[in-house]
């Protein structure tokens, strides 16, 4: 990036691997600005092209703030390095950020053919979250890259990720794919169930196969034979459909066929209740589809691959179904579930592990009102949402529905209830 920058008593001017830079500069003492140029390989695009950025250090007062742009920089003189600082964060629209300190985080909406979803956390081509600061965002991998100590998480690494699976209430149009995963592990945190929906509350996920009908089969294999069949018989039905021009209805015998072989194609799976407050554990190879009208947090793994059985809408970003590779690998029935393991107890607190994963764990945190945690600890980084009540973490505050990074420290957070309603906080650490 060329600016019309000079190094002054105040300013200096490098380009160069940011990290280094810091740490040569800290070493020889220096203070005020620091300006890096550099290249950002974007991992998460076709072929990694190289972004310019600008690293942005300010060392005032003993402590030191970060931030990084791709804009221009400019020096209007007249200014000393924090006021510049603060000059440039304003024109040029980024954040400032404390190393160490808790990150609030950006969302971003994902339009889906069931509804949305709203990430957190996501680096893909498809977008790229950030890290907010008083209005203003930086992409979190721009940050990574230039914080020290991984304190926005390490650089080149996708996140835990988090974010919110939100389908529209109404049947079959906010129904998700019904699909499976090798690689990714999911768990749900039932946060709403549409009341337009679902009017006594309880909602569902389609969670492996119904049990009852499979022992009407001889064996597994006949069992999945006549699935595999019922699913290609409603996806010729399906193809037809999604064929017409988009303003031409549908004949009455084909949209009758399309319900007739639905229902025969679903028969097959069971339906597990959800209520808010429940708590999913999608297992691999275990197919499985969150239903119209029930919202949900959920925690991944950052990488995106499914093979989807079946869908009862157009598919999008894909031109074909999975069902035989899928039914290749399959489960058939989810492993009995596991009572929630206990880490921690007292007066009007209670701390669960409520999914132990291999690459992740999340913790359920519930305080009541003004009850604390003082020795909260985050190793390496925290992913967390405030799914009730309001938080006080480490002094500051965040209410129902915020999400953040906890940077990993050797000091302990201090969480605390900051209202009369219970705080419920999900906190996800990896491994």
């Amino acid at each position: 990036m060329n600016h019309p920058l000079q190094s002054t008593d105040y300013l200096h001017y490098r380009k160069g691997q940011p990290l280094t830079c810091l740490q040569q500069w800290r070493e020889q003492g220096g203070e005020g600005l620091l300006v890096v140029d550099f290249q950002l390989q974007q991992y998460w695009l076709p072929d990694a092209p190289a972004l310019p950025l600008s690293a942005i250090y300010l060392w005032s007062q003993q402590r030191l703030s970060v931030s990084v742009t791709d804009q221009q920089l400019v020096d209007p003189g007249g200014l000393d390095a924090a006021a510049l600082y603060d000059y440039w964060s304003e024109r040029c629209g980024f954040g400032c950020f404390v190393p160490g300190q808790p990150m609030n985080l950006q969302p971003v909406y994902i339009a889906k053919p069931w509804g949305q979803e709203i990430w957190y956390t996501g680096v893909e081509e498809r977008g790229v979250c950030a890290f907010a600061d008083a209005g203003k965002a930086t992409a979190i991998p721009w940050l990574q890259a230039v914080m020290p100590d991984a304190a926005a998480g390490p650089a080149d690494q996708a996140l835990v990720l988090l974010k919110i699976l939100d389908p529209s209430p109404e049947p079959v149009i906010g129904d998700l794919y019904f699909e499976l995963h090798e690689e990714k592990r999911e768990v749900y945190v039932v946060t709403e169930v549409d009341k337009s929906a679902w009017p006594d509350g309880v909602g569902a996920i389609r969670y492996g196969f119904d049990p009852q009908y499979r022992r009407q089969f001889d064996s597994d294999a006949q069992f999945k034979a006549a699935y595999v069949k019922a699913v290609k018989d409603y996806e010729r039905v399906r193809r037809q459909l999604d064929a017409l021009p988009a303003a031409e209805a549908a004949p009455e015998t084909l949209q009758q066929a399309e319900r007739t072989k639905r229902q025969a194609m679903n028969r097959f799976t069971y339906l597990r209740p959800l209520r808010v407050g429940d708590v999913v554990k999608v297992p691999l190879r275990l197919p499985h589809s969150l239903q119209h009208g029930v919202r949900t947090i959920e925690f991944q793994t950052p990488v995106y691959e499914r093979k989807i059985l079946s869908f009862a809408q157009q598919v999008l970003t894909q031109d074909h179904w999975d069902t035989d590779q899928a039914a290749a690998i399959m489960d058939l029935e989810p492993p009995a579930e596991e009572a929630f393991e206990c880490l921690q107890k007292g007066p009007g607190l209670i701390v669960e592990r409520i999914v132990d994963f291999d690459d992740f764990e999340v913790r359920r945190i519930t305080l009541e009102a003004a009850a604390t945690i003082e020795d909260l600890a985050v190793p390496d980084y925290g992913v967390a949402m405030v799914v009730a009540g309001q938080a006080e973490l480490n002094e500051a505050q965040y209410p129902a529905g915020s999400a953040l990074f906890m940077p990993g420290q050797r000091a302990f957070y201090r969480l605390s209830c900051a209202a009369k309603e219970p705080l419920v906080f999900l906190l996800a650490l990896p491994r």
